[in-house]
């Protein structure tokens, strides 16, 4: 395989190595001699169609050192030859398109995106449109990406090729349901029912001392509730935690500068948030809770409990009152 046909395709490759992880060994045999043979004759079918190893390595080395002539003349070679190479084609677009072929590079884009149609390649489309003041073509493409899989909020509305249509009340609106579908946690109520942990913090115990700091940050377009725990001269450690939508419950991962590992399951319980992790005790089975409640004032506390009994008594371990940081 060269960089112009097997970068454009991850999708295939990821649900090839899933398919052979679960794959049972006499099937497994098959699968690799069937491989083998569509390998074969894809190679055959490559050296049949007049495009060379060299040709195809002058293509992409121009591509990678931005020498767009040198591209341009190397993939109008490839193309001609292997006119269902999206890949290519694609990269012939850039090439013209850098070269300010705007009307040729939007040919070579619709071919592309029509034959694989992604959020990459409506991009470039959508750009030359943009290019050649077809506004129209412009949002049309747009509108299409979003069902591909959509292009994030942040690309859109920084493309300076779409400067012209930043106060387009349909352009606004394809940003704002592109974001939602590049970012689909926001979309997701049970996503935000954490949030109230986020913040800069300092945790005090029921004396009133600092235990710690934590910061808790939204991160991975605010699908992940991110928290760095500084323990002021004791442990230091980080979670991760997230809304699982498989079995609607909360999810905490703990790991810290001791070894730590621990991880928690849980979710709303009276507005508060409980979460449970199994651990084991001096080779004793235990229960270890965390409950994270939302006082009036904005602060929050953070109740830890064990069990040794299987959750009929619990034994506090810590109880922290997070306020924030000024």
């Amino acid at each position: 395989m060269y960089e112009d046909e097997d970068t454009e395709h991850p999708a295939d490759i990821a649900g090839f190595h899933n398919m052979m992880h679960h794959m049972l060994p006499k099937i497994f045999l098959v699968v690799i001699l069937l491989l083998a043979f569509i390998q074969s004759a894809f190679a055959q079918a490559q050296a049949e169609s007049g495009v060379t190893p060299e040709m195809r390595q002058a293509a992409n080395e121009a591509y990678q050192k931005q020498d767009w002539a040198a591209a341009a003349a190397n993939y109008a070679k490839i193309v001609k030859l292997e006119e269902k190479n999206a890949g290519a084609r694609y990269r012939y677009g850039v090439a013209l398109m850098s070269l300010n072929k705007n009307a040729e590079a939007r040919v070579a884009f619709d071919i592309a995106f029509t034959a694989s149609p992604n959020p990459v390649f409506a991009l470039a489309l959508a750009r030359t449109n943009a290019r050649l003041s077809d506004n129209k073509a412009t949002l049309d493409v747009l509108e299409k990406s979003i069902a591909l899989g959509g292009i994030a909020p942040e690309t859109l509305m920084g493309e300076k090729d779409f400067a012209s249509l930043q106060n387009d009340p349909k352009f606004k609106d394809i940003v704002h349901r592109s974001d939602l579908t590049v970012n689909p946690c926001k979309t997701t109520p049970e996503f935000r029912q954490f949030d109230f942990w986020l913040g800069e913090w300092e945790a005090k115990n029921k004396q009133g001392v600092t235990a710690g700091e934590s910061s808790i940050q939204l991160i991975l377009g605010t699908c992940i509730i991110f928290e760095n725990w500084s323990g002021g001269g004791g442990t230091n450690g980080k979670s991760f935690n997230i809304y699982d939508t498989n079995d609607k419950k909360w999810h905490q991962t703990w790991v810290d500068d001791k070894g730590t590992f621990s991880h928690y399951i849980g979710g709303l319980v009276n507005g508060e948030m409980v979460i449970v992790a199994d651990t084991l005790t001096s080779g004793k089975k235990t229960l270890a809770k965390m409950t994270f409640t939302k006082l009036p004032n904005g602060d929050v506390r953070q109740h830890g409990e064990n069990s040794t009994d299987e959750g009929k008594t619990w034994t506090t371990t810590f109880d922290f009152m997070y306020v924030r940081r000024k």
